[in-house]
Formats: C-alpha cells, structure tokens, sequence
C-alpha cells in the first residue's frame, strides 16, 4: 500500500493529465456555478484544473524550481499573458467598455488553457507513458463517438451552450435534421475536436505495428471521420483534409493521398448535409451523386436545418416545457428565401439559405464588429468579452480584444512552438516514432489554426485544454530525445 501511495504520489501530475484527457471530452458542459452578467459558466472541469495546475504551482514553489521560467518559449507565454491583463486594465480604466469581473474571467481562462502545456510538459518522463496517453485519448474518443451516434439515432440527451436558456443545463434532444454535437455542447467544436483526433489517428495508424491494434485505430478514425461529416462543419472538413494530407505527406506515405483523398471526397459529397452545403457554397449540383433532391419551398418534406435545433424534453411533473430565448447573435435578413417552420415552430431552412445565412452573420455583423474594436484601441484592443461571445474568426478576436500587441506576443508564441517542432521533424535526431508523432501533432495544430479562420476554437474550452496539453506532450518529446542524443 505504501508503495502505491508513493508512486501515485510521484507520478501525480502525470495521472492528472490522463485523467483529464478522458474526463474533458466526455463530461458534457453541465453548468456548475453561474456568472452574473454572462451565461457562461464555471464547469466542474474548471475546478479539477484549478487544482491541478494550484498544486503544480504550489509544488514549484515549495522546491524553488523555476527554470521552467527561464525558457524562452515560457517567456513569450509571460508576455502575452502580461499584454493580456494590460489590455483588461485599459478597458476597465481607459475605453470602460466591458463589465471587468467578466473581462477578467476571460482572462484567466486563457491562463488556464496554456497553463496544461507545462503540467504536461513536466509530466512526461517517457515515450512509454505516452503511449499510454495515446490509448487513454483513444478511449475517450470512442466514448464521445458512441454517445455522438446515440444523440442522433437513438435520441440520447443533448447538453447544449447555443444560447442563454439551453446553456442552463436543460437537458434537450437533437431533432432528426439537426447536426451531432456529443458531449460538445456544439457541433462546430466536436467538429474542430475530430480534426486534431483524425490527424493523431493518421499518425498512429503509421506507428501502430501490431495488427489488432491497427485494427482499433483505423476503426476509431472511420467513426471519428463520420462523426465529423455528420456535424457539417465545412471550415472543419477542409482542415481535416490539409492537416491529415500534412501527416501523410511528411511521413513518407504520399501513396496513401490518392486513395486517401478520393475517399474523403466521396464520403463528403455523399454526406446527407455536408455535401449539400458545400454545393450551395460553390454553386454546383450535386444531386445526382448523393440522390438527394433539391426542395423546393411549396415542398412538404423536412429539408435538413443547418444548425442544431434541439428539443428541449419535459421534465417530470412540469406542465409546460420552457420557451428557449433566441441566440443574442444578430441575425442579417436574406431577400430572398424565407425559412418554413414545421407545427412545432422551429424553423426549417433550405440548405442555401443557411449557408448564405452563415456567410452573413460573420462579414455583415461579427467580423465588422471585431475590425471596429480593433480600430477603436489598435495597441491594446477593447479587452476581453468586449465584442461578445462569438466572432467566428480568432485572428480578428485576438486584434479586437487585445489589439497588435497582443496578437503579436500570442502569434511569436505559436511561431516559437512551431520553429522548435519543425527544425526537429526535419533534423537527423529523432527516431522514425519521435518524428512521425510531432508530425501528427503538427497536422493536429494546422487543423487547429485553420479551424480559427471561421470558429473561435481558441475560446472553446474542451478543444483549447485539448490542444495545449498535446502541444506539451509534442515539446516533451523533442527534449527527452535532445537528452537522450546528449
């Protein structure tokens, strides 16, 4: 028993990131504690953090150890972070444009997503225990899959973050039309989630010797591809396409894209959804591939919708079930088709109309919304939460919020990070195992960084605690290799 409790105790940190690799993606986004003046809420995942990451500080504190401080990539990170609160403190102060406790919320999330890079990245003292990270990640995929496919075929409850009602932790269910969330709370991030896990899967399927464990990858990388056609994210699916076609490429499996491709294209243009709306983005037919016919609006058949429209199921006992407020994203008006709405009131919108619906909301309301804050304070931004919850474009959330300075010092953090992992890929130091992993954790983060241009990935906290604990794994390895070549 004794020896137990020591090895636990040794090996806390490393346990603590396994851990929370499974319990992320798998505990849907239950509020815990509310946040007065915004619906965002404290998670109990926030709390396992906070005290994962209190007693990591705690514990460097106690031994005086901080040559962590002393890298520069730690450094960078410093001064973003530092840019960060000067932006808050200029809001509140300056331009007073944000409610501060909420500003400063914002801002220590952002502390708490990069925050798991150097858990991890301490964790870590061999390649063999991240293997077993690989297996665990593997596992809660399967997990966030299976309760995927639940949702859509077998009515499964929905936990939803779209608006203010459902983010209450209403407990909902996915009408037949709507697109697949999970545990996401969303399908654009479960979407953004399967491009990293596609990418890593590509990866490990190269590594992977043993056939039966082959077998388990490729058939967990077939459902997570499916999954991701299912939430119809187009930004999502051209990400999944350049990241896993990065992993392939520069892994010397160049023969594996042609077959690779075809298939990915195939699945998308049969896809029930996502083909559609790539057709209605493009302008071209695709109805005679995927036999879907084009409906028209005198039609009486339910066309897909193109967001989740959830069901919000009757509680026991209650009479009437709650009315859910609209989303607080303004909404442009289209001249031209007009949404059906079937006997229950929500509303049903022909593919084309949804896409131009899409494309509207980010160039006419939020996009502008971001460029005008960034002009308004160019150096320091608006500050955290000032341009609302969404924008759909990291890039210019980082210039409206924070300003130059700020993106600046988080772009020379992200270049740091991808100098170190690039120099190593195409060094003569790395083992074939070592080089194809950063490989994939590489493709992950192309996939990551494409997914911003039109999601605020960033922000979304199941994919950001997600990315920064794979960044620290990916940068362990480069440094226990350096050391074991020295």
């Amino acid at each position: 028993m004794a020896k137990l409790l020591k090895s636990i105790k040794d090996n806390f940190f490393y346990l603590a990131i396994g851990f929370l690799l499974f319990f992320i993606p798998l505990y849907p986004k239950f509020p815990l504690f509310a946040v007065s003046g915004t619906y965002v809420s404290i998670r109990l995942e926030d709390i396992f953090i906070a005290v994962i990451v209190g007693l990591f500080a705690l514990r460097l504190i106690i031994k005086k150890d901080f040559s962590l401080l002393k890298d520069s990539l730690a450094k960078l990170i410093l001064l973003y972070f530092g840019v960060g609160l000067l932006s808050v403190i200029s809001a509140v102060f300056i331009t007073k444009n944000i409610v501060p406790h909420i500003a400063f919320l914002h801002f220590i999330r952002r502390i708490e997503y990069i925050s798991l890079l150097f858990v991890t990245y301490c964790s870590i003292k061999n390649i063999k225990q991240l293997k077993a990270y690989g297996w665990i990640v593997l596992l809660a995929t399967f997990g966030v899959i299976a309760y995927g496919l639940g949702q859509k075929f077998f009515g499964w409850p929905v936990v939803s973050t779209m608006n203010k009602e459902f983010s209450k932790g209403l407990i909902l269910k996915l009408t037949w039309w709507a697109r697949v969330n999970s545990t996401f709370a969303g399908h654009y991030d479960l979407a953004a989630y399967m491009v990293m896990i596609l990418s890593l899967t590509v990866a490990s399927l190269i590594l992977v010797k043993n056939k039966l464990k082959k077998a388990v990858v490729l058939f967990i990388g077939v459902l997570a591809y499916y999954i991701l056609l299912l939430t119809a994210s187009r930004v999502s699916f051209g990400a999944y396409l350049i990241g896993t076609g990065f992993v392939l490429w520069f892994s010397n499996k160049k023969w594996w894209l042609i077959p690779y491709f075809i298939f990915s294209i195939l699945g998308m243009i049969l896809s029930d959804d996502l083909g559609q709306r790539y057709a209605a983005t493009f302008k071209v037919d695709l109805s005679f591939l995927s036999g879907l016919m084009i409906l028209k609006r005198t039609e009486q058949v339910i066309a897909p919708t193109p967001t989740p429209v959830p069901e919000i199921s009757p509680t026991p006992g209650v009479g009437k079930r709650p009315t859910p407020t609209p989303t607080p994203t303004p909404t442009p008006t289209m001249a031209e088709e007009e949404p059906e709405a079937t006997e229950s009131g929500e509303p049903i919108e022909p593919t084309a109309l949804a896409v131009g619906r899409s494309t509207d909301i980010r160039l006419k309301v939020e996009w502008p919304r971001a460029i005008r804050a960034f002009f308004k304070n160019p150096v320091l931004g608006t500050g955290y939460s000032s341009i609302s919850l969404a924008t759909d474009n990291d890039y210019l959330r980082l210039l409206g919020e924070i300003g130059f300075l700020g993106a600046l010092a988080f772009g020379a953090v992200v270049l740091e990070i991808g100098r170190r992992m690039i120099l190593f890929v195409f060094s003569s130091k790395p083992t074939r195992e070592e080089r194809v992993f950063i490989i994939g954790v590489i493709g992950a983060s192309i996939g990551y960084f494409l997914n911003a241009t039109f999601i605020d990935v960033f922000e979304a906290s199941k994919i950001a605690f997600f990315f920064w604990i794979m960044v620290g794994a990916g940068l362990k390895v480069i440094d226990l290799s350096k050391k074991k070549e020295k």
